[in-house]
C-alpha cells in the first residue's frame, strides 16, 4: 500500500496534502470575498439638473429613473461642481476638483495630476473587474485615457484627430476602445453606449465588476429620434422642449436595458447602481439639421428656453443654470438603488457631496486607501444609507471653470496654471458652511439660508453682517487650503508612451506656459506675433530618436516655425492647406522634457492668428 494511502487511511495528512487543502480554503475564502462584494454601476448623465426626471417634469416620461428615485435611496442635497470635467474630476479623485489639478473644462486644463489615484484605480486593487463606457472629459492625451487610468476595458467617446471632439455627436459617434481609435458606429451614440455596457456587465457577471456608465446626454446639441420628438409636439410642447423631452425619454430607455440586464442575468440583488448628473442644466442648445447623407450638422442658430419653459424643467425655482456659482449649477440629486439592501427613503436634511461616492465605493469593495496618495476630501455615505450614526456635513467650496487665466512673471514668460489661474472676482463661485451659502457672482457678494430659501431669494448680508463676515473668512479660508494643495492648478505634464509600437499623442492646448502674444481654446492654440513660443511639459518612457509631426489648420504662406524637444531643434516650413506637418526628428532623453514651439516667419501676420495648432504624434525610429 502506497505510504500516502496509508497515512490518509490513518487520519494523517502529507505536505501535499496540507498544501491542496491550503489551496482548497484559499480558494473557497476568495470565492465567498467575490460573492459578498456588490457589483457597482455608477452612471452619470451630462447637464441632467436637479428636476429633470418625469415625477418632477410633466408630460416627459422617464419610468426607470423615477423607480430608481422611488425605490431607491434618493439624496435631494447632493452637491456636485458646476461644470462637467471639475464634477467628473472630484468623482474620480474624491477630492475637490480644484486640488487635482482638473482647473477647467477643456483648455488643457481637464485632466487630474497623473499621481491622482482614480477611482477606477482602486476598484482595481480591490479586486474588481473595472470598465468604462461614455463621455470622459478628463484628459485625452494617451496616458489621460480611461483605460490607463484604472479601467480594464474602456470605451471613451473621443474622436480620431481632434480628440476634444466627439463627445457630443450625438448621432454616428468615435470611440476609441482601450486606447486606440475604435472607428465610428453608426447609430444613435446613446443606444451604442448601453450595448457595450450591457456587453461589460455579461461578461463580468461571474465576478465583482464596477462599470463607470457615463451618458453624454442629454447634453446640447439636443437631438432625438424624430418620433420621440413628435410625441411631446402632439402633447403641445414647443419643438426644441420636446426635442429636449424626447431625449430624455431614449435616454431613460437605456437606463432600463441595464436595469433589465441585472434582472435576467440574476445579479440584481447584488449590484448596487448609483445615479447622478454631473451638474446643473443649461436652458440653451444649438440648433442642428439632418444632411442628405443622414448626418447631423449645426446650423449656427440657437434656440433658449422660454420663460413659461424654463419654469416647467426647473419647477424647484433654484436660482441660474450650469457653469455658475448659483444653486440650479451645483445642487443635484443621488440615487443609490438596490433594494434587496436598501430600503426606499429621501434624505433630505444633510447635505452630501460628489466627493462622498469614490469613499462609498471602496468602503463597498473592501479596499484599502494607499498612504502615499492624497487625502480624500468626500467621506463615506454607507452610513447614511444604513440610517446609521450622526452625519456631520463638510463645508464645501466650488466654482465655475472658465478659461484658466495666465499670470506674467519678471522672465516675461506667462504662466497658465498658477494661484492666479482662478481670479475669484471674475468668475462664479460659493461656499457652503452648515445652514449658510455664500455667493460670490464676479465681485458681486450675497449670503443664504439655503435650507430656508433654496431659490436665493433674500440676500442676508446686510441683516446679519456677523454672520456675512464669517462666512466671507471661512470662503478665503476654503481657498487657501485648496491652493496649497501640491497639485492644485499644477502644470500638465502629458506622457509620452510608444510601448507595443503605438503612436504617441499630445495635445497642444496643454501649453504650460507663453511668450509673446498667444491664445489657448478650448481645443488648440494660437500665434498672434513672430517670436512668439509656447511649451509643452511631456514625460518621456523611453529614450531614443522620434519622428514628430505637428496637426495644425489655417496655414498662411511662407509659414516657419522652430520645434524644439529637449536637447533636439529643428526649423520648419510649414505647409499652405495641409494639416499634417512633418517636424523631423529629435532625439530625446528619458524623464520629463520640454518641448517648445516658435513662430520665425510668415507671409500674413494678421492671417497666422487663425492657424490653430492642435497635437503632436510621435513615432519611435529607434
Amino acid at each position: 500500500m502506497p505510504l500516502e494511502t496509508h497515512n490518509a487511511m490513518n487520519g494523517l495528512i502529507t505536505t501535499s496534502g496540507l498544501a491542496l487543502l491550503a489551496c482548497l480554503l484559499t480558494a473557497s475564502v476568495v470565492a465567498e470575498a467575490s460573492e459578498s462584494k456588490p457589483n457597482i454601476i455608477l452612471i452619470m448623465t451630462d447637464d441632467q439638473g436637479y428636476d429633470d426626471y418625469g415625477f418632477r417634469q410633466a408630460p416627459m416620461q422617464t419610468p426607470n429613473m423615477d423607480r430608481m428615485a422611488m425605490k431607491g435611496v434618493r439624496f435631494d442635497r447632493f452637491y456636485t461642481a458646476p461644470a462637467c470635467a471639475p464634477t467628473r474630476s472630484a468623482l474620480m479623485t474624491g477630492r475637490n476638483y480644484l486640488k487635482t489639478g482638473t482647473a477647467a473644462v477643456g483648455f488643457g486644463a481637464e485632466g487630474p495630476h497623473m499621481d491622482e489615484y482614480l477611482l477606477g484605480e482602486a476598484m482595481q486593487d480591490a479586486g474588481y473587474a473595472t470598465g468604462m463606457v461614455g463621455k470622459w472629459n478628463l484628459g485625452l492625451s494617451d496616458a489621460e485615457l480611461p483605460s490607463r487610468r484604472g479601467f480594464d476595458e474602456a470605451w471613451p467617446i473621443v474622436q480620431k484627430e481632434v480628440r476634444s471632439y466627439g463627445r457630443y455627436t450625438h448621432f454616428n459617434a468615435p470611440f476609441f476602445h482601450n486606447g486606440r481609435y475604435a472607428g465610428i458606429e453608426d447609430g444613435w451614440q446613446v443606444e451604442r453606449v448601453t450595448d457595450k455596457a450591457i456587453g461589460f456587465i455579461e461578461s463580468n457577471k461571474g465576478a465583482p465588476f464596477f462599470l463607470y456608465l457615463a451618458y453624454a446626454q442629454p447634453h446640447e446639441p439636443w437631438l432625438c429620434p424624430q418620433e420621440y420628438q413628435q410625441k411631446y409636439i402632439d402633447q403641445g410642447i414647443g419643438p426644441e422642449y420636446a426635442m429636449f423631452m424626447g431625449m430624455m425619454q431614449q435616454l431613460d430607455e437605456q437606463l432600463g436595458r441595464v436595469l433589465d440586464t441585472l434582472e435576467a442575468n440574476q445579479i440584481a440583488e447584488n449590484t448596487i447602481v448609483l445615479f447622478l448628473g454631473d451638474n446643473g442644466p443649461t436652458p440653451t442648445t444649438r440648433i442642428l439639421e439632418q444632411q442628405a447623407d443622414g448626418w447631423f450638422r449645426q446650423t449656427g442658430e440657437y434656440y433658449s428656453l422660454n420663460e413659461e419653459e424654463w419654469a416647467r424643467r426647473n419647477p424647484s425655482g433654484f436660482r441660474e443654470k450650469k457653469a455658475t456659482g448659483w444653486e440650479c449649477a451645483v445642487r443635484n440629486r443621488l440615487l443609490v438603488y438596490c433594494p434587496a439592501k436598501y430600503s426606499p427613503r429621501v434624505v433630505t436634511e444633510q447635505r452630501t457631496l460628489v466627493m462622498d461616492i469614490y469613499p462609498t465605493l471602496v468602503q463597498w469593495a473592501g479596499g484599502i486607501r494607499p498612504p502615499y496618495v492624497p487625502d480624500l476630501d468626500g467621506q463615506s455615505l454607507v452610513s447614511l444609507l444604513e440610517g446609521q450614526g450622526d452625519w456631520k456635513a463638510q463645508d464645501y467650496f466650488t466654482s465655475e471653470a472658465g478659461k484658466p487665466q495666465s499670470h506674467r512673471k519678471k522672465d516675461n514668460w506667462s504662466y497658465r496654471f498658477t494661484e492666479y489661474t482662478l481670479p475669484l472676482d471674475q468668475r462664479s463661485s460659493c461656499f457652503y458652511s452648515g445652514d449658510y451659502v455664500v455667493v460670490n457672482d464676479e465681485g458681486n457678494w450675497s449670503l443664504y439660508n439655503i435650507i430656508e430659501d433654496p431659490q436665493q431669494r433674500a440676500d442676508l448680508q446686510n441683516q446679519i453682517p456677523e454672520k456675512f463676515a464669517a462666512m466671507q473668512k471661512l470662503y478665503y479660508a476654503a481657498f487657501d487650503e485648496i491652493l496649497s494643495d501640491p497639485h492644485a492648478f499644477s502644470d500638465p505634464v502629458q506622457e509620452l508612451n510608444v510601448t507595443d509600437g503605438r503612436e504617441g499623442y499630445l495635445e497642444m492646448e496643454g501649453i504650460y506656459r507663453v511668450k509673446g502674444k498667444n491664445s489657448v481654446t478650448w481645443a488648440n492654440t494660437y500665434f498672434h506675433e513672430l517670436n512668439a513660443m509656447q511649451e509643452l511639459k511631456v514625460d518621456v518612457l523611453e529614450a531614443g530618436e522620434y519622428a514628430v509631426t505637428l496637426r495644425a489648420l489655417g496655414v498662411p504662406a511662407e509659414t516657419r516655425i522652430r520645434f524644439e524637444a529637449g536637447a533636439s531643434g529643428n526649423e520648419v516650413d510649414l505647409v499652405q492647406g495641409k494639416k499634417f506637418h512633418p517636424m523631423g526628428r529629435v532625439r530625446l532623453d528619458a524623464g520629463e522634457q520640454t518641448f517648445a514651439f516658435t513662430l520665425l516667419e510668415t507671409a500674413d501676420l494678421k492671417g497666422v492668428g487663425e492657424m490653430g495648432l492642435y497635437s503632436l504624434s510621435l513615432k519611435k525610429t529607434n
